[in-house]
């Protein structure tokens, strides 16, 4: 008989996320993706949406060191991570933050965003509503990246990811597909990152 992971429990990556001091195992997602797919330098600008619990937020500082800047973005207070400015925004909002607090960090070098909405099941509604949010990221995109900057944002498999691509290949050079190892292979999320912004 199969084994079947306790999720609740956790899997290798959950107890490999505490044993590193990590907030989640969605940490090694985003470590994986910046081993392969996109450099980061050190005094690089990053804006992490959707940020909340913190374990990108915590990838990213340790790539970009003390030279760097970080923004995170979340409806949820997010504990302090230090070199980080956090700003507690709903996401529908984002073109409503004073930028003017954060003028410093513009443009961004690097778009992160792991967001999905509350899955309810019903596969048109809950693509819908990840192209809203697919829809803010790209307007962080449009205002604020860096002219060979690059983005990443979690979509589903399907139409999410279909109108992501589309809208991604008119504005980067490079577009790529990845699903992390420390992605549960049961979930439809995925990854698409695009590079060298037009």
């Amino acid at each position: 008989m199969p084994h079947k992971t306790n999720y609740r429990d956790g899997d290798s990556y959950t107890r490999k996320s505490k044993k590193e001091g990590y907030r989640s195992r969605a940490s090694f997602k985003l470590k994986e993706i910046l081993e392969k797919d996109i450099k980061v330098h050190k005094s690089a600008s990053v804006i992490d949406l959707g940020s909340f619990p913190g374990s990108w937020t915590q990838v990213v500082t340790e790539h970009i060191g003390s030279k760097g800047k970080i923004t995170a973005v979340d409806i949820q207070p997010m504990q302090e991570i230090k070199d980080c400015f956090f700003i507690q925004k709903k996401i529908e909002d984002i073109q409503d933050i004073d930028f003017e607090k954060i003028k410093e960090f513009l443009p961004f070098d690097l778009v992160l965003s792991d967001m999905a909405p509350n899955i309810s099941g019903i596969k048109e509604r809950d693509n819908a509503l990840m192209i809203n949010l697919v829809d803010n990221v790209l307007l962080m995109v449009d205002k604020f990246l860096k002219k060979e900057g690059s983005v990443l944002i979690k979509v589903f498999q399907g139409e999410s990811l279909d109108y992501t691509r589309s809208a991604l290949k008119k504005r980067f050079v490079k577009i790529k597909i990845s699903k992390p190892k420390a992605s549960r292979p049961n979930s439809n999320e995925i990854y698409i990152i695009g590079k060298e912004l037009k």
